[in-house]
């Protein structure tokens, strides 16, 4: 039982440093000139949103967003990014800015953890990617 309970928790803390995580500089350096793509429930509204939201190196953030269960077209918005502290930082609609980091679950989606909420399934796309905008 001893040497089970040994290899137990050696594959559990090679599987918690395995994990690739992305902050700050990383994190920009990963997002810069590429698009992010995901999805989400709002809190209390039935269906989901999608948006993607393209970086650029100066700061700017180009976004789409739209309720995926409905046909037509995206609402747009401007958005900024910034390295804060060692994160990074991002703010759209003119909230406040939120902090997040990136951690990789296969070669292109990763899981967004922010100070405000968990994108399990984001998906970054190389370059300017277009989904019907």
């Amino acid at each position: 039982m001893k040497k089970l309970v040994v290899l137990l928790l050696s594959i559990i803390s090679i599987a918690a440093q395995g994990a690739e995580v992305f902050q700050g500089d990383a994190a920009a350096k990963l997002l810069i000139g590429n698009t992010i793509e995901a999805d989400y429930r709002v809190a209390g509204e039935v269906g989901r949103n999608v948006f993607y939201e393209f970086y650029t190196e100066d700061g700017k953030i180009y976004g789409g967003e739209r309720n995926m269960e409905q046909a037509g077209s995206y609402t747009h918005y401007i958005g900024s990014w910034k390295i804060d502290g060692g994160k990074l930082c991002t703010s759209v609609y003119g909230r406040p800015f939120s902090c997040s980091s990136y951690e990789r679950i296969d070669e292109n989606t990763f899981k967004r953890s922010s100070d405000k909420m968990v994108f399990s399934n984001v998906k970054i796309h190389k370059g300017k990617y277009r989904p019907n905008l």
